[in-house]
């Protein structure tokens, strides 16, 4: 008797067991997704991929918001005698100290002065300025001396004003289409004699690239000067708008008398701004809306500035996985660079872009739910990605819900099929 039921036992066991084994059902292709998916609504929820508020680094999930590189190139217009900006190993010792003081300035991003009394979070911007590579150079490096006895000057106001001219630019550029051109210029000697010229420290955002003014004013050891103004016009280009208005776009950027510097009486005593998208004498500060700006101009598919945004979300990384451990709503645009995984009875959901990398996967585990809201999930680098991995364990199983009109692109058999349609 006892040993039948220990048999009775034992079988009852293994039964459990073999119906709480994983089963996985791997979707490769999007009409595999298509069939399995549950159509919740044929309207997608309300949602605004454009808010740049949620872009705001969240210190829960660095898997999905990896530092983003921009690339660079210098430039320095001179006329025929070179006498006029620096040259040689000078320049290429101007473009990258000046690199080094412009990252320095977003690693360490500094407490808004306003409103007094504040308590908005400080960030590191998320971003930094890295100097290209170019083997034609003798230096190896993206540093350029253009000469042009006509252009190689800068004036920002009076006779000859030619800082929003583009001659300069559309002349010299290099790969503008890929990597932030500066223009490190140098105000004409004879206008320096004239009193009252405009000689200062000064920039432009012009496009994909940018002119600085004054380089020769200052001894190399003093490049740092001008790091304050490069990141400034940096961040136009990235989509922020001067923000002592009030329609900069975000709420933490208060508007202001726009104060170079404090005084003791008038519109300008006591604390002024520091915030690097005003015009003062610190320039360093950037809020969290202000980050979420630039970074939501760097995740925007097909717009012009992304293309100056190192492409390494291409490349699959296996220690970049988002694990999803609680209910997770991303109404923003993600590159990955590895696995999106969301644990048992856990609930993703995407609403704007996601690009997944080459062979990368979102496994569904058994009870967890992906809802797709309007969302696009795709590569961003011409390459397929692996699909999504649905697990079953006993009764429960992972599940797709789709809200309105969903995108799934690029998966590994969607390519197998387009090439054999074209046969």
């Amino acid at each position: 008797m006892k040993k039948s039921i220990l048999l009775l036992l034992t079988l009852t066991l293994i039964a459990t067991a073999c119906t709480k084994q994983i089963q996985t059902a791997s979707l490769t292709s999007s009409t595999e997704v298509s069939n399995i998916a549950v159509v919740r609504s044929e309207k997608r929820e309300k949602c605004n991929c454009e808010d740049a508020n949620e872009y705001i680094p969240d210190d829960r999930f660095p898997e999905y918001q990896d530092l983003k590189i921009v690339k660079a190139n210098f430039h320095f217009p001179n006329a025929t005698n070179k006498e006029y900006n620096w040259t040689g190993d000078e320049a290429v010792t101007f473009a990258e100290k000046l690199i080094n003081s412009c990252n320095y300035q977003l690693i360490n991003n500094i407490k808004m002065n306003l409103p007094v009394g504040n308590d908005t979070p400080v960030y590191d911007a998320g971003y930094r300025i890295r100097l290209a590579n170019d083997k034609n150079t003798p230096s190896g490096k993206a540093v350029y001396e253009d000469i042009d006895d006509e252009n190689w000057f800068y004036i920002k106001k009076g006779k000859g004003k030619n800082n929003y001219s583009k001659t300069i630019i559309k002349k010299f550029a290099v790969n503008e289409d890929s990597i932030l051109n500066f223009f490190a210029m140098a105000y004409p000697p004879d206008s320096l004699k004239v009193k009252g010229f405009s000689s200062g420290r000064a920039g432009i955002a012009l496009g994909t690239s940018l002119k600085i003014a004054g380089v020769r004013k200052y001894p190399l050891k003093e490049v740092w000067k001008f790091a304050s103004v490069t990141n400034h016009e940096i961040g136009h280009i990235f989509g922020l708008r001067h923000s002592w208005y009030k329609n900069d776009g975000c709420d933490d950027t208060p508007a202001h008398p726009n104060c170079w510097a404090s005084t003791e009486d008038g519109k300008c005593a006591g604390v002024i701004s520091n915030n690097m998208m005003d015009y003062n004498n610190i320039q360093r500060a950037l809020t969290p809306c202000q980050i979420g700006m630039v970074m939501k101009t760097m995740h925007k598919e097909n717009s012009r500035v992304r293309g100056l945004v190192k492409k390494d979300w291409c490349t699959y990384n296996p220690d970049k996985t988002l694990v999803v451990e609680k209910d997770l709503e991303l109404n923003r645009a993600v590159d990955m660079k590895g696995d999106i995984i969301i644990e048992e009875n856990v609930t993703l959901r995407l609403s704007c872009r996601t690009h997944m990398p080459a062979g990368a996967k979102i496994i569904v585990k058994a009870g967890a739910k992906l809802i797709l809201n309007g969302a696009k999930i795709h590569n961003d680098c011409g390459q397929s990605w692996a699909g999504f991995d649905i697990q079953t364990k006993g009764t429960k199983s992972g599940s797709i819900e789709y809200l309105g009109d969903v995108k799934i692109e690029n998966l590994t058999n969607d390519f197998s099929e387009e090439s054999e349609s074209e046969e």
